[in-house]
């Protein structure tokens, strides 16, 4: 099959800057009824002297990257069922073209992580569904016990309680201390198992630290026993709690992810394909990869990574420094260590990704969105161009037809059946309006034997050996084609057969209320730009002005032969998949894509104020100890100090997830 190049534009059809007002009013209104009178004369011009490119042109290179196809040999005809004939068609009814076979597909790959084994049962939201669900609500109940063994410890601290108004416990108050560790040690046995896990990977966190620092809690009190006075086992019970939480929290966003997922017919993906557009990331929307979701959803996150780091280097720095106190001061090396350690641990510092995650992915189920974890934050996080298509602007539900005007010699069935086949042979999402025109007028199918795409906004096609265009007003301008007083239709298909004006078809486009607030929220984003890839070749920067009330300067609007390739799918669109959408609509793209940004600026911010109160904490704790003033860093100052820093960041959080 040969490929030829576009046809090169007689006179290029630069638009005219326009102000917002103008659009709107012109784009409002009644299509003009009069012409300046040094435009094209009224009568049509004849053949004879009509200035006009032909279809056929000499092959371009075997390199040339234009979407151009060309149909040769037999002519294909299409089955025509339930059309009247019109005119005068032959009575016989045309051989069928001999279809070629499919192509064999490609063999379909196991998920990563599984066994390619006939006994494996493939991997499904539902069933991911049912493994975050179980045990969360056993794990919310622990937690409240966990709070309240903590209220308890806080009304043992004598800073809050002194003992001489409670008599009759004091010589319980040493097993009501170990007691209330033991049970809190045992409400968070999947805390101390994901530490030992963590341990064993060589992955040193937060739950890691709990190990060390519940053993040094216990033996802390084995020491002052049997008055057990300094007890930190309020604040173990503290970050016990907080560690519980982070594990719930990374369920929960699990959960609202999985259970939007599960509500989805037919989702899409949205991927990064860096290969559409040179040196930059673009983002598209395709056929959702659910095993690469599943995959993605329960991968580690930087944060996380980050937070291991700083753990790793906390464990032999506190270690080595309690060691070097315990020379200096009085005080010995266990409680100093654990003072170290509960000073320097951020209780908060876990819980910064999944708490966010749980709270955007509530926020986008209402939308018809799910974020696929870290990887989410990762792809949308940085600099991206957003390519939008014509059903991001103008769903085909949006779009109908005001009108026609049929011109010349030539009925309306054939002109409809013409424009017709030279907007399906390019996909374009007006195929279906003219489909129903052809139906109610029992038009029949006609071969299409070649066709070529322009890059001013329209196409060109060979059918039953008539020359026939099919594009936008500026397109017909710029191949000649002269038009009449009020046959000037700015939103409308114009089609033309052997240079004649044969039919105006005027077209309505009903803006939508999710594609509006997702361009604003694009928009107004200076990370984010957008390229217009709309098949449709009505729609222009002017009318998406006019309809949505926006400015479009940031936009980018290339020719249409680029436009139908930025638009075809994509090779490798499995590699980066960063979210799920229910709907093919750009208002719960933009809405997802925005959430991943969100999601990693707000997590990192959090984990540094963290960081910045752990290493503060550590720093002031080891000051106060090497002055000799152990009594400062008590419990309850240590339980303050980890609360008030947790409350910042979580005041942060919420500021930034709704603003």
């Amino acid at each position: 099959m040969e490929r030829r190049e576009p046809e090169q534009l007689n006179s290029k059809d630069t638009s005219k800057e326009f102000a917002l007002e103008d659009i709107l009013r012109e784009f409002g209104g009644e299509p003009k009824e009069t012409e300046k009178p040094d435009e094209a004369p009224k009568e049509p011009v004849s053949r004879d002297t009509m200035v006009f490119k032909p279809i056929r042109s000499a092959p371009a290179p075997v390199g040339d990257d234009a979407p151009v196809k060309v149909f040769s040999g037999k002519k294909p005809v299409p089955v025509v069922r339930n059309a009247v004939r019109i005119d005068d068609e032959p009575e016989e009814t045309p051989p069928l073209s001999e279809e070629l076979p499919p192509e064999p597909e490609a063999p379909v790959k196991p998920p990563i992580g599984l066994v390619p084994d006939h006994r494996a049962e493939p991997l499904s939201p539902q069933k991911a569904l049912a493994a975050a669900q179980k045990g969360t609500t056993w794990q919310f109940w622990r937690m409240i016990l966990l709070l309240l063994a903590a209220f308890c410890e806080a009304l043992l601290l004598p800073e809050l309680w002194p003992q001489q108004m409670l008599p009759a416990l004091k010589p319980y108050v040493p097993y009501l201390h170990f007691g209330l560790l033991g049970l809190s040690l045992l409400f968070s046995c999947d805390v101390l198992w994901q530490g030992l896990l963590d341990l064993v990977r060589l992955s040193i966190s937060p739950f890691t630290l709990s190990l060390p620092i519940s053993i040094l809690a216990v033996l802390q009190m084995i020491q002052t026993y049997p008055d057990c006075e300094g007890s930190y086992s309020g604040v173990v019970i503290l970050l016990l709690f907080f560690l519980l939480r982070t594990l719930r929290a990374q369920k929960r966003g699990q959960v609202h992810a999985l259970r939007t997922v599960c509500g989805f017919s037919s989702p899409m993906g949205i991927f990064d394909a860096r290969q559409l557009l040179k040196d930059t990331d673009s983002l598209r929307r395709e056929t959702a990869d659910m095993d690469l979701f599943l995959r993605d959803l329960s991968t580690a996150d930087s944060p996380k990574r980050i937070l291991s780091f700083y753990c790793t280097i906390l464990l032999p720095v506190s270690a080595a420094s309690a060691k070097l106190l315990a020379q200096r001061t009085v005080a010995d090396f266990i409680p100093i260590w654990l003072i170290l350690l509960l000073a320097a641990t951020p209780f908060a510092g876990s819980l910064c990704y999944p708490r966010i995650f749980c709270a955007l992915s509530r926020q986008l189920a209402k939308v018809g969105g799910a974020l696929s974890g870290w990887k989410s934050a990762k792809l949308f996080g940085g600099r991206h161009t957003i390519i939008l298509h014509d059903e991001d602007l103008f769903p085909r539900s949006s779009i109908t037809g005001s009108g026609m005007k049929i011109l010349g010699s030539f009925s309306a069935p054939r002109v409809i059946a013409y424009a017709r086949e030279a907007l399906e042979i390019a996909g374009s999402p007006l195929t279906e309006l003219f489909a129903s025109l052809q139906q109610a007028q029992h038009a029949p199918r006609y071969p299409l034997t070649e066709h070529r795409i322009y890059d001013g906004g329209g196409i060109g096609a060979e059918i039953m050996g008539d020359v026939v265009l099919v594009g936008s007003l500026s397109f017909m301008h710029s191949m000649g084609v002269r038009m009449s007083t009020g046959a000037r239709v700015r939103q409308a298909v114009y089609v033309s057969v052997n240079g004649e004006l044969a039919g105006i078809f005027a077209v309505k486009y009903k803006a939508n209320a999710s594609t509006r607030t997702g361009l604003r929220d694009v928009l107004a984003n200076r990370n984010f730009s957008v390229v217009i890839a709309t098949r449709d070749f009505i729609i222009t920067p002017e009318l998406i002005a006019a309809k949505y009330e926006l400015p479009t300067d940031n936009m980018r609007f290339p020719s249409y032969s680029e436009r139908l390739r930025l638009s075809a799918s994509s090779s490798d669109k499995k590699e980066d998949q960063g979210g799920l959408i229910a709907k093919d609509t750009f208002g719960a793209f933009a809405s997802t894509v925005a959430a991943g940004r969100k999601l990693r600026i707000t997590s990192y911010f959090a984990l540094f104020i963290c960081l910045l109160a752990g290493i503060a904490g550590f720093l002031l704790c080891a000051f106060l100890l090497l002055l000799g003033a152990p009594s400062v860093v008590s419990a309850l100052h240590l339980a303050t100090f980890q609360l008030l820093w947790a409350a910042a960041v979580g005041f942060i959080t919420l500021l930034s997830l709704h603003f």
